[in-house]
């Protein structure tokens, strides 16, 4: 059986998932989920201070009265008046934005201010929002959840408009020069496109008020409850309306709210049918009530939202599924499910729709059957909508089948929500993999391009700002990061003559994060200069650990950004090579070429300073820089590392051949060291050493190594020279012993 429900899964997967992938990728329905995500925060604080007022035992409301006053309700309406009831506004302006991000990334030479876009689309809005001029206050009625559906639709359509407009270059009022203050230009250049589409909404609105009497938003609101008129009693009346309010939920509006006729009108007084017939012993006329809706139908909310969370709890791959469902669930035990509607988000995401609507349908038909069967006493007692879950099933049926049938209900639907879930955790994974391989790209290239990578707005820039929070989490908790050593042995003797520190970094759900991408975060913050004296720090440990096991004539290489080069940095590293009993020359210093080591600026001129203290300082990936030659001739370079793009190729690129042979001629004539990185064949390793390269560090020799295993290889391949020997590094890169 389980065979053949993997096959089937299998299947499922192979025919739905492209289809999902492709629907989910689509450019507004990812603008419109992302506008919505982003206001989980709010979301959150609404349902709790949705709880607060509503929580539904007697007992709390008598002490909530006694010690807060009869008005102790007022604190929790003033949350939902900022929160729920201005929810349209709120997503209209995020909404803005993230549309006007992605058109600035595919438009770099005609960049709007986002909040300008947000700002638009919020003011065309509110300007459909007609009313009477009889002096009445603005209604809030719309401002709501309940006017989410057009807002969402307003928020496009505005936006695309503006950005159309704004694209139109002879629409700018433009400020050749521009000023002092950036914001100037954009407001003038957003000025003429801003007003036109504001004039034009604003036009729209008018009309429609004039011709109907009544605003654009009551009458989408009529337009969809009019079928609804002419519905009978009865089960299909009741699949119709669980359908109905999960195709409106789904589409961004309040199924509630524009149903509340039929939600109350019916259900309710079908509830209240109910309740009269079990006082008076006779048989209960009705099924399907509202109370019959909440307990067994829309446990957790509208679309049994609890199913949904115990299936992003057992089935949920990422650490955001899993806490997304464990945090819906407070709210969720008493029927709040705004998180999950906002937070996943259900509203607008297709791979959600079916399991979305079929659970409610299919626990709708279960319930039914078990109610109408007798198998489950009926709902004859209403009950809040806010009484948690299994307490109002019991409350309403008076019997214990009432939460059996509940929890039966639950298990069915997690079953239905499993699938999507899996589905969603794969595409998540593909989408994650790509980012992953965008980010890497702009790691490595982010020395020539200037541009940041946490500053981009598409998947890989937010990768890049949620890896740089857990970077700085891990690097605040100690955990995470860690160094591995690279030996570099001499070309001539193999023996070891140093170590290149190398920052790791193993994120707890990702693994092991890629060097590139963890330096280029640091660098992109000012979390670099921390990190980088932890890494000095845990270098000269190690390496005073080392010097303690008789490891004596090593040179431990140590990466330094140039962003460090800081006029406090020789004194910090100073203080700890103090701290463990080092020399200077025991810690090299190795920067990338890079345009802040220029002469005569302050990065430079901390670097010399470095290296007047005794510091040996390496120039690395040597020969592939914007300007290689000039640090020899700008400063006192010990050690060149040759660009691994070269010293790869010697063997088959004669080009790269006579590179490294006039790196190496320099190299001997300054009396400086060059290293050849990415040795990985005894081909290699012969040409290299044949082009006079003094020493060699790749996978040919070892990989990167923890720092106990690294001890080790050295010693293994050590020749130690007597103690009292004096050391130099250059002649021990060459491979002499120093003895003789």
């Amino acid at each position: 059986m389980n065979t053949v429900a993997k096959q089937m899964l299998t299947q499922f997967e192979n025919r739905f998932l492209p289809l999902a992938e492709g629907i989910s990728s689509q450019p507004t329905l990812r603008a419109i989920r992302a506008a919505l995500i982003i206001t989980l925060p709010i979301v959150f604080l609404g349902s709790l201070a949705e709880l607060l007022n509503s929580f539904p035992l007697p007992a709390y409301k008598a002490f909530m009265a006694q010690y807060f006053g009869p008005d102790w309700r007022l604190f929790g309406q003033s949350i939902k008046n900022g929160t729920f009831a201005v929810m349209s506004l709120i997503m209209l302006f995020s909404l803005g934005q993230h549309l006007a991000e992605r058109f600035n990334a595919s438009n770099p030479l005609t960049r709007t201010n986002p909040v300008v876009a947000g700002l638009i689309s919020f003011v065309s809005f509110l300007s459909l929002l007609q009313e009477p001029l009889d002096g009445s206050l603005l209604t809030s009625q719309w401002l709501g959840v309940s006017g989410l559906f057009v807002a969402m639709m307003v928020g496009l359509l505005a936006t695309n408009l503006f950005l159309f407009l704004f694209s139109r270059k002879k629409l700018h009022l433009r400020l050749p020069g521009g000023t002092p203050d950036a914001s100037i230009p954009q407001a003038f250049n957003a000025l003429i496109p801003g007003m036109l589409t504001v004039l034009i909404f604003a036009s729209i609105g008018t009309a429609v008020y004039s011709l109907s009497g009544i605003s654009i938003h009551q009458a989408v609101h009529n337009l969809i409850r009019l079928p609804f008129d002419l519905i009978g009693d009865g089960l299909s009346r009741g699949m119709l309306y669980i359908l109905s309010l999960h195709g409106l939920w789904f589409a961004g509006i309040h199924g509630a709210n524009v149903l509340d006729p039929i939600t109350h009108h019916i259900y309710g007084a079908a509830i209240t049918a109910n309740e009269i017939a079990a006082a008076a012993g006779e048989p209960l006329p009705h099924v399907m009530t509202k109370t019959f809706m909440d307990i067994f139908v829309f446990m957790g909310g509208a679309g049994c939202s609890l199913s949904l969370a115990g299936a992003l709890l057992l089935f949920g791959k990422s650490q955001a599924d899993k806490k997304l469902g464990a945090i819906s669930l407070v709210p969720g035990i008493f029927n709040i499910n705004e998180v999950l509607m906002f937070g996943l988000p259900i509203v607008l995401n297709p791979l959600m729709l079916i399991p979305f609507i079929a659970t409610p349908l299919l626990l709708a038909a279960i319930s039914y059957i078990a109610v109408s069967t007798g198998i489950v006493p009926g709902t004859s007692t209403l009950v809040e909508w806010t009484t948690p879950i299994f307490l109002n099933s019991y409350m309403s049926t008076g019997s214990i089948r009432g939460p059996i049938l509940q929890l039966v209900n639950l298990s069915i639907g997690i079953l239905v929500y499993a699938p999507f879930v899996v589905l969603s955790n794969k595409i998540s994974a593909k989408r994650t993999q790509a980012a992953f391989g965008i980010l890497m790209d702009r790691a490595t290239a982010t020395h020539s391009s200037g541009a940041r990578v946490i500053d981009q707005h598409d998947d890989a820039g937010s990768l890049a700002r949620n890896l740089l929070t857990d970077l700085s989490y891990d690097h605040e908790a100690g955990t995470g990061l860690y160094l591995e050593f690279q030996p570099q042995v001499a070309a001539e003797s193999g023996r070891v003559v140093g170590v290149e520190s190398l920052i790791r970094w193993r994120h707890e759900l990702y693994g092991s994060i890629p060097a590139p991408i963890t330096v280029t975060l640091a660098e992109d913050s000012a979390l670099i200069r921390s990190i980088g004296l932890w890494v000095f720090d845990t270098a000269c440990r190690t390496r005073r650990a080392w010097l303690d096991k008789g490891v004596t004539e090593l040179v431990t290489a140590v990466n330094v950004s140039a962003l460090q080069l800081l006029p406090d940095l020789p004194e910090e590293f100073m203080k700890r090579l103090g701290h463990y009993g080092l020399a200077p020359n025991m810690i090299e210093l190795e920067v990338t070429e890079s345009s802040a080591l220029d002469a005569d600026t302050p990065e430079s001129k901390v670097l010399s300073g470095l290296y007047e203290l005794g510091f040996p300082v390496a120039i690395d990936d040597f020969g592939m820089g914007h300007s290689s030659l000039k640090y020899l001739k700008q400063f006192p370079v010990s050690t060149v590392k040759i660009d691994g793009a070269i010293s790869k190729e010697v063997v088959t690129n004669p080009i790269c051949a006579d590179i490294v042979a006039s790196i190496t001629r320099l190299c001997r004539a300054r009396r400086m060291t060059s290293v050849a990185e990415f040795v990985e064949t005894d081909e290699q390793a012969a040409v290299l050493r044949n082009l006079g390269c003094d020493v060699f560090q790749g996978y040919r020799y070892s990989k990167p190594l923890h720092a106990d295993a690294c001890l080790r290889f050295i010693l293994e391949n050590q020749q130690f020279v007597p103690a009292h020997a004096a050391f130099d590094p250059y002649c021990c890169v060459v491979g002499q012993d120093v003895a003789s």
